[in-house]
């Protein structure tokens, strides 16, 4: 099976000649463009039929069908305005420049960054992050429990999914995170969690929802102490996030925000949703999305989560988190009025 180089522009069908180049979609090989102003017109029609062939790299680098001046593929996402941002590189392979290019699925396998174990801690067995079943780490999905739950049912609904391409990260409010000083913003807490434990050892949870000190009823939607504890458990998410999409230090491992998905439940769907408005308010490109069971935003703003003030005008580039709620006709706690 060969790979041809396209000598046809697959959207103005204009063809190969000494002064017009077709480079091929680095990611299917089986069209090219003439320049980049085509290759965006065409995406939304190729983007269905494109499937990419990693393991046919070497061979097209051989032919020239692909540009070896460049180690990444740079992806660039379309804005509502009709405008496209840069949003960084996706290093397929170790070293586009080799000719030793590694085409099994190991190569393709992504480790959680050394930042990312330093931000999770040492509580090892208070998360587990588990590799795609294909052995392609090219989406993240994370994992958030409702109270007194753990990561561990969660873990296995990830196995269970069997998502393509997207390897999986399930916590555990039992966590105790490695956070600056200047996020300790939480009341002081006896727990050794970064979050809050709940009394008469029924676990974990990921912030104050009831008087768990004296009365046992819930609290109001403004308390003080639930705002402060939510707000803390955001920072904390938000934090481990930036780790995960950090590649300023030279990280080997790290995920574009939109190939990151956050999947939570009760409690962990609440803090889910109010990291995507924080994430929002901090201007970091969106999240590949966030699906929420039984919970989601019930304030209007917590403490500690104040816009990022900016110059920059384009604010589409910042836009929000798409965020799917789930919540039951008779669910009480999270009703869909709410």
């Amino acid at each position: 099976d060969t790979t041809v180089a396209p000598t046809q522009c697959d959207h103005c069908k204009r063809t190969s000649s000494p002064d017009i180049k077709i480079r091929a979609c680095t990611r299917c090989f089986t069209v090219g463009y003439c320049s980049k102003s085509c290759q965006r017109a065409e995406w939304r029609k190729h983007k269905l039929t494109c499937k990419p062939k990693i393991a046919k790299i070497e061979q097209a680098a051989d032919q020239g069908v692909i540009d070896m001046n460049s180690e990444a593929v740079r992806l660039q996402t379309q804005c509502e305005n009709g405008t496209w941002q840069d949003v960084g590189p996706i290093n397929l392979l170790n070293n586009m420049n080799s000719k030793n290019v590694h085409t099994n699925s190991s190569s393709r396998r992504k480790e959680l960054s050394l930042a990312t174990k330093q931000t999770l801690g040492q509580t090892a067995n208070s998360f587990m992050f588990r590799h795609s079943h294909d052995g392609i780490d090219e989406n993240l999905v994370v994992f958030l429990h409702g109270a007194g739950d753990n990561h561990v049912p969660f873990d296995k609904l990830g196995q269970a999914m069997k998502l393509p391409q997207t390897a999986t990260l399930s916590l555990s409010a039992s966590m105790k995170m490695a956070l600056p000083d200047s996020s300790s913003l939480l009341p002081k807490s006896k727990s050794n969690s970064t979050f809050v434990q709940l009394p008469f050892g029924l676990g974990y949870t990921w912030f104050e929802e009831m008087d768990y000190q004296v009365t046992g009823d819930v609290l109001p939607n403004d308390h003080p102490r639930r705002m402060q504890s939510l707000g803390h458990a955001v920072s904390a998410m938000n934090m481990l996030l930036s780790s995960l999409t950090d590649h300023s230090n030279n990280e080997t491992f790290y995920w574009l925000p939109e190939r990151i998905f956050l999947f939570g439940f009760s409690a962990g769907a609440c803090l889910a949703m109010e990291t995507c408005r924080l994430w929002k308010l901090r201007r970091q490109v969106p999240l590949g999305g966030a699906i929420c069971i039984g919970g989601g935003i019930k304030t209007v703003s917590l403490p500690g989560c104040v816009p990022v003030n900016s110059d920059d005008d384009d604010d589409h580039h910042h836009g929000f988190t798409d965020v799917l709620i789930v919540t039951g006709s008779k669910d009480s706690m999270y009703s869909q009025e709410d």
